[in-house]
């Protein structure tokens, strides 16, 4: 049973996905997912992603995990039906189409659809839409 702390989390600082390539990597998340280089350093890239940072690092022995429980990076985005099919066309393969995954309101729902990056990390888009 866990044990009561004194201990507060100011907020999440980082989000690290391990990537084989770190050049092939940045193309995709700076080029495919419109994402905006904040630090660039050898082996480590980071992201501004108006929260927390997502970093690249490479790690050959850890991309692509699909062990039970890995965090996934969801990404939250205004239009997701166009951010799935600008996607599409950009190559990324997905998972499934945006799907129902929660409601938010009497009149609103979420939707989420699944992708790999390029070295087999699962990603996902999140967006909601009205009924």
């Amino acid at each position: 049973m866990p044990v009561k702390s004194d201990v507060k989390i100011k907020n999440l600082g980082y989000v690290i996905v391990y990537v084989k390539d770190i050049e092939r990597g940045v193309a995709f998340y700076r080029d495919t997912l419109g994402m905006e280089v904040k630090l660039d350093d050898e082996g480590w890239v980071e992201f501004d992603t108006g929260a927390a940072t997502l970093a690249l690092h490479v790690d050959a022995k850890l991309t692509g995990s699909r062990s039970p429980g890995q965090p996934i990076p969801v990404f939250c985005v205004d239009d997701i039906k166009h951010t799935y099919e600008s996607l599409k066309k950009a190559g990324v393969k997905f998972e499934h189409a945006p799907k129902e995954v929660c409601e938010v309101g009497p009149n609103q729902i979420g939707l989420s659809a699944d992708f790999l990056d390029p070295d087999g990390n699962f990603l996902s888009i999140f967006g909601i839409v009205n009924k």
